[in-house]
């Protein structure tokens, strides 16, 4: 793990997504101000971290909050019953690592390599505290946060696999940092992170990522990447539409 302190300090403009009724996003809006983002980078310490490396544990002390700068991190949660249940994917611009009771609710692990920004969460609350409008910008990201685990919530509730997949998929094509292009959906998790997000199992991924093929709305090209063949179909069966 390589840290260090950029020679000019800056952090990212974080950016709020809204979401439009149907489900899309719309133009993400800048959070921070170029102050606010000085301010911050005087406590953020940058990290270059491995892919596959385990950031934090669950129910460790939580002493940090992260931003990621570049590429993915899972966050999850090993269950009394062995099940391992994903809750959230965290592309760049995301915040993560709020905790309750001053210990971290989920686990979180890189899944590919990633640069990323901490910030030790005494100065940081100390921070906010004396920035209402620094206050107003995480509480936004939180709601975001809390607005994508309803999602997730509606998406495991459906009883199709098929349909899990396709909110899924369209889930990340339209995430305003993903890297995704229009019809191109890069799917950098492996298919038991995707399983252990909408609460299937592996082989009920793969059988429905077949049924996605066979209907021709999605051709995956390796186990990282789907074409889109037929967006308005596949958004009409995520329920995007």
């Amino acid at each position: 793990m390589a840290v260090h302190r950029p020679a000019s300090p800056s952090v990212p403009p974080f950016h709020a997504t809204p979401f439009l009724e149907d489900g899309s996003a719309s133009d993400p809006r800048p959070l921070l101000t170029d102050a606010q983002r000085q301010t911050l980078a005087q406590i953020a310490v940058r990290v270059r971290l491995p892919a596959r490396l385990l950031i934090y544990q669950q129910d460790a002390r939580a002493d940090w909050l992260f931003a990621v700068v570049d590429g993915v991190v899972k966050s999850y949660r090993d269950l009394p019953s062995g099940k391992r249940a994903v809750a959230a994917f965290l592309f760049p611009q995301d915040l993560f690592g709020l905790a309750e009771r001053g210990r971290y609710v989920n686990s979180a692990k890189t899944i590919t390599r990633t640069t990323m920004y901490r910030f030790p969460l005494p100065a940081l609350t100390d921070l906010i505290k004396r920035d209402p409008g620094l206050q107003f910008q995480f509480l936004v990201k939180v709601t975001h946060a809390l607005r994508e685990s309803q999602r997730r919530a509606i998406a495991i509730a459906r009883r199709d696999a098929a349909g899990r997949m396709a909110m899924f998929l369209v889930f990340v094509q339209r995430h305003p940092t993903a890297g995704s292009g229009d019809l191109d959906i890069a799917l950098p998790m492996s298919r038991s992170d995707i399983a252990g997000f909408l609460g299937l199992s592996l082989e009920a991924v793969i059988r429905a990522s077949a049924e996605l093929e066979r209907r021709r709305l999605v051709a995956f090209e390796g186990r990282h990447l789907a074409h889109v063949l037929d967006p308005d179909r596949l958004a009409k069966l995520a329920g995007a539409v």
